[in-house]
């Protein structure tokens, strides 16, 4: 599981503090620090963060990333 995140990023914040409390590890990736992975989500069809990556899927929209998180943690 990957997160794209940007250093200055509230919506960034909250997924993340939704991770820890969902005891759930991620990869997070800065795109303000890699262009590669910037140029990745952007070929995925995105143009903002956050962005979870799971199981080959992109997923960019914050309430479906929560969702998300809420049951790979059941």
């Amino acid at each position: 599981m990957k997160l794209y995140t940007k250093t200055i990023c509230p919506k960034c914040l909250w997924v993340k503090s939704e991770l820890q409390r969902a005891r759930l590890r991620a990869d997070i990736i800065n795109i303000d620090l890699d262009e590669q992975a910037k140029q990745t989500i952007m070929e995925a069809g995105f143009l903002s963060v956050p962005v979870l990556e799971y199981e080959g899927k992109f997923i960019g929209d914050v309430k479906e990333v929560i969702s998300q998180i809420e049951l790979i943690a059941q």
